[in-house]
């Protein structure tokens, strides 16, 4: 069998990160290159070597015929090239979050449903080797009856990319072990009170140097979820200007024991057992016992999304984050800015209103 074929749509700093990636992958080569800038296009040409340049994807899509695309624009980018991809039979690496709001991810899920094209969401810790030996001791039984998935969050940054970008990766943590959710109740607070519809703005507007990921409101959050099994969820955002990569990841609770999982790469030690409950003073809790991952622990989650997503499509499945668990963990910080405009109250998932909350909550306004 040959090599894979890629295509790569957006050739920024994200895209640069995965070609880096593909590079050092043997059995796949990266054949086009898209983007509006040529420069853009130059510097991707440094890692990837002469490769063919497109200002179209549809272009290169129909040229080229990749066997997968990995679409890296900025966030508010990613339907087009996504959709076109997909209504030709291409399958699609996307980078998180899915899309700037529910209406163009229905779209794209759709998309990939109605050709068969498969759709995987670069939410890469649902390949994360700890995330993955987690849910074995979970179905192992080593916790008893899971009770709450708590998501922590890495911080140091405002809230367009640490709800929207990192928050997604958050809540596809936790959907890998609370399951569906059911219902959220979240409130956002900004300048130590709670955010008013005056205080919506843009991503990039809140923070120039971050992604283009649409509406954003407020820097700090709270929420509650509810999973289909009954399992209890809660994600908090607390705004603290330095960057914490070792609070990133979630914590795992059950009737018999405890999870901690942290996501941030590079950390030696990357998930923990607790083989009781969670009970006692932290002078009491020497005996969590850190889970061996082997050589699992330097896999680069990255490439394991490209060959799940080929996989995939070979073996006539969906992916491991697929495009649909990507829109959940979109939709479950959405929910966050739903509730709040709500004034705090339980909504239900998934919400009928498919369109970005903040515009809905804005519009009522004028």
């Amino acid at each position: 069998m040959g090599k894979y074929r890629i295509g790569l749509v957006g050739c920024g700093g994200m895209g640069r990160s995965h070609l880096k990636t593909l590079a050092g992958m043997e059995d796949f080569e990266v054949v086009g290159l898209c983007d509006i800038s040529r420069e853009s296009i130059g510097l991707a040409r440094e890692i990837c070597g002469e490769t063919a340049g497109f200002d179209d994807y549809g272009q290169m899509y129909d040229e080229l015929k990749p066997d997968a695309v990995t679409v890296a624009t900025q966030t508010r980018g990613h339907h087009g090239p996504t959709v076109a991809a997909l209504e030709r039979g291409i399958s699609v690496l996307c980078e998180k979050p899915i899309s700037i709001d529910l209406q163009e991810a229905d779209e794209m899920v759709a998309s990939g449903e109605k050709s068969g094209a498969k759709l995987a969401i670069n939410q890469q810790n649902h390949v994360n080797p700890a995330v993955r030996r987690g849910q074995e001791l979970v179905r192992e039984g080593a916790l008893g009856e899971l009770v709450t998935v708590r998501g922590r969050n890495k911080c140091g940054r405002k809230s367009g990319n640490e709800f929207t970008e990192m928050g997604t990766h958050v809540a596809d943590m936790m959907l890998c072990f609370g399951g569906t959710p059911e219902w959220c109740s979240g409130s956002v607070w900004w300048e130590g009170r709670l955010a008013e519809v005056g205080d919506i703005m843009e991503a990039k507007e809140m923070s120039p140097k971050d992604r283009d990921s649409g509406l954003v409101v407020g820097e700090r959050a709270v929420a509650q979820y509810g999973f289909a099994g009954g399992v209890l969820g809660a994600v908090s955002f607390l705004g603290y200007k330095e960057l914490m990569n070792a609070n990133y990841g979630i914590d795992v609770l059950g009737t018999e024991g405890q999870l901690a999982i942290r996501a941030s790469g590079g950390l030696e030690h990357s998930l923990w057992h607790l083989p009781r409950p969670m009970e006692g003073t932290p002078s009491q809790l020497g005996d969590w016992e850190v889970v061996d991952l082997g050589a699992a622990q330097a896999e680069d989650a990255v490439a394991t999304m490209y060959r799940e997503l080929l996989a995939a499509r070979d073996q006539g499945r969906q992916p491991q984050g697929s495009g649909a668990e990507g829109r959940w963990a979109f939709e479950m910080i959405l929910g966050i800015y739903q509730s709040h405009r709500e004034g705090g109250r339980r909504i239900d998932l998934p919400m009928p209103e498919r369109r970005h909350p903040l515009e809905v909550w804005r519009e009522e306004t004028q």
